[in-house]
């Protein structure tokens, strides 16, 4: 599990190392200079052969771009230095290493306006303008630099963060520049991963610059990004001697008229994820078509005259209540109003419960957020959330910023989905997913991703980790769907149909390490 930290907490980390730890600032700028160029040689190759614009703005990240060209002029690089700003406002380790930039002659550009930039012939162009620190919009020189370089097909390194974008939100800042590459020193940061700046940043490269950061500090982090072996661990090998009861039950309280395959496609990918045994409760009306499916189990239930589920159901459902060890409830499930009812009475089942979909809606509408059980794991989309929280959500990281009130209010894990899909824990801990396409932006995708949590959860894995191992392995399977089939093409059931491969390469990577 990858640790991201904030502009806030990476300042921290400087400070303990130049006043505790004795590591001279002017090294760690050196150091993340020293890496830049290992990147560069390593995309690019031999850097004497290469011609390189550095643009450096009036702080620490322009020192490391001075410090960077230097490197590569001392190598034979025909570099450029672009002053973004009045080189008399630098200070420290900045002033320093644009001084030793200076002694060596490195030829140095300093533009009045917009019509001074021109980077056409740049083999590469390092943005050095701004890092972690900004929190200010992008104005003036800066602005129409990025936009010049946002029009043109020039490979663009930026260094720690491209210039424009909160290190912490993803936002942009008035407008952000569109990077190659990102190499981003000693640790990950959260507005890397989460859009608009996951966008921008394009290709991340995190490097070591001897900044000493601990399992503790790790542990103090509030953003973390869940890799390939975090996920590997919820799927393993199974005993031999292990069989169905082993594996959990899981029952999905799910459709209503004309919305049979919201319950289908949840209960297929539950399969799929390995849960031992899987009941579909769903309106006698419907049920004739969730029954395709063989290896599933049925119950109809009771329903109103608009074919969703009825409160007549409660008698019905409370043996299957019993006998499941997790319940998903929501998909295609309707919203009427006496399905509400007996909503609030699952609610109060003391289960393990995954709410997707209908049953946010009805939550939503019937105001039962204070009826959640601790743990329960939401999945709401955007609009969902919205309702939830009874709030306009527009950006990322208002979203994110909600879903963390909420789940520490409710006592509940929130997985937010979307272009930059996060879950929520209890204590605020946020887990960034980082697998799928857009090729998932289409109608069933969500009925998918809670039949994968509901079987997480059978098989009892804690919440936290069944909302973020879902969220991975689903998204994990739409991106070897989507390398057969295009994103444009893809469904829902082809995510299903490619779960096993992402199983199975998760299982790959366990067996390597």
């Amino acid at each position: 599990m990858l640790p991201l930290f904030t502009s806030e907490q990476m300042r921290g980390f400087d400070r303990r190392a130049i006043t505790e730890m004795g590591i001279p600032g002017i090294v760690l700028m050196e150091n993340a200079a020293l890496a830049a160029l290992d990147l560069i040689e390593k995309e690019l190759g031999d850097v004497d052969l290469l011609t390189i614009g550095v643009l450096c703005g009036p702080g620490n990240n322009g020192g490391d771009g001075f410090a960077l060209a230097r490197q590569l002029f001392l190598r034979g690089c025909d570099v450029e230095i672009w002053l973004m700003d009045d080189p008399v406002k630098l200070s420290g380790d900045a002033k320093i290493n644009f001084e030793a930039a200076a002694k060596l002659d490195i030829p140095m550009i300093e533009p009045e306006t917009g019509e001074d930039l021109e980077f056409e012939g740049y083999d590469l162009v390092v943005d050095a303008m701004f890092g972690t620190g900004l929190e200010r919009k992008v104005t003036g020189l800066f602005a129409e630099a990025i936009e010049l370089l946002n029009q043109t097909e020039l490979p663009v390194l930026a260094l720690d963060l491209p210039s424009g974008v909160n290190a912490d939100t993803g936002a942009e800042l008035g407008i952000a520049l569109d990077a190659t590459f990102t190499i981003t020193f000693q640790c990950g940061k959260p507005g890397l991963y989460l859009e608009p700046g996951r966008k921008h940043a394009g290709e991340v490269h995190i490097v070591p610059i001897s900044l000493p950061i601990s399992a503790d500090d790790a542990l103090k982090a509030t953003y973390f990004l869940p890799e390939h072996d975090d996920a590997a661990t919820l799927f393993p090998e199974r005993p031999a001697n292990s069989h169905k009861g082993n594996y959990g039950k899981l029952l999905l309280i799910a459709g209503s008229k004309g919305m049979s395959g919201a319950a289908r496609l949840a209960a297929g990918a539950a399969l799929r994820c390995g849960a031992g045994l899987v009941m579909v409760a769903t309106p006698e009306c419907v049920r004739s078509e969730v029954t395709r499916q063989p290896e599933l189990m049925t119950v109809g239930l009771p329903e109103t005259a608009g074919g969703c589920i009825s409160y007549a159901a409660r008698e019905k459902l409370e043996p299957l209540l019993k006998w499941a060890d997790a319940v998903a409830v929501g998909p295609g499930l309707g919203q009427d109003a006496e399905t509400a009812h007996l909503l609030n009475d699952i609610l109060a089942s003391n289960k393990r419960l995954v709410i997707d979909a209908d049953g946010l809606n009805l939550i939503a509408a019937h105001h039962l957020q204070d009826k959640l059980p601790v743990n329960a794991i939401l999945t709401p989309h955007p609009g969902e959330l919205e309702r939830l929280c009874g709030t306009s959500l527009p950006t990322v990281h208002e979203r994110i910023a909600a879903a963390r009130e909420f789940a520490r209010q409710h006592q509940v894990v929130v997985h937010v989905k979307g272009s930059s899909s996060a879950t929520v824990t209890t204590d605020g801990k946020v887990y960034v997913n980082t697998t799928g396409n857009p090729g998932l932006a289409t109608g069933g995708s969500g009925d998918v991703l809670a039949g994968i949590v509901g079987a997480l959860c059978a098989q009892g894995i804690p919440a936290g980790a069944c909302a973020w191992g879902g969220a991975y392995v689903h998204g994990l399977a739409a991106d070897i769907a989507a390398d057969v089939l295009g994103e444009v093409s893809l469904l829902p059931s082809d995510v299903i149909a490619h779960l096993p491969a992402a199983i199975d390469e998760l299982a790959t990577e366990t067996e390597n390490e």
